[in-house]
């Protein structure tokens, strides 16, 4: 493996851990319609985490797969705390934005090779 491969490997790696903690942050994010609270912070780190995986497929080879591990790592190294995340709560948009974002890092490494065809 060429010394460029793995430094491509690493960058997505850490795009993905970027992306992971930026979703943290920015998960959260409501704004009121007519009296719902419409949650554009969860909606927009999901597109951004599918956009993104699916993206690094195309510049890594299983780069889908590279960047999925970096924003897994990132959620887990929140969890580690012995106080848990400040970031991701235990509700309902912190495990939406944890499973979601996990399954669609997962759906990316499934989908991406077959978009590239």
């Amino acid at each position: 493996m060429s010394v460029r491969a793995v430094l491509a490997r690493a960058g997505v790696l850490l795009l993905g851990a970027w992306v992971g903690a930026l979703g943290a942050v920015v998960h959260r994010m409501t704004v009121d319609v007519g009296g719902l609270d419409v949650p554009w912070g969860l909606v927009l780190a999901l597109v951004a985490t599918l956009a993104t995986a699916v993206a690094c497929d195309g510049l890594v080879r299983v780069g889908a797969a590279w960047f999925g591990f970096g924003w897994t790592l990132v959620l887990l190294l929140q969890q580690v705390q012995s106080t848990g995340s400040y970031l991701v709560a235990s509700d309902t948009l912190g495990w939406t934005f944890t499973i979601g974002g996990l399954g669609l890092c997962a759906a990316a490494v499934v989908v991406a090779p077959r978009l590239a065809r």
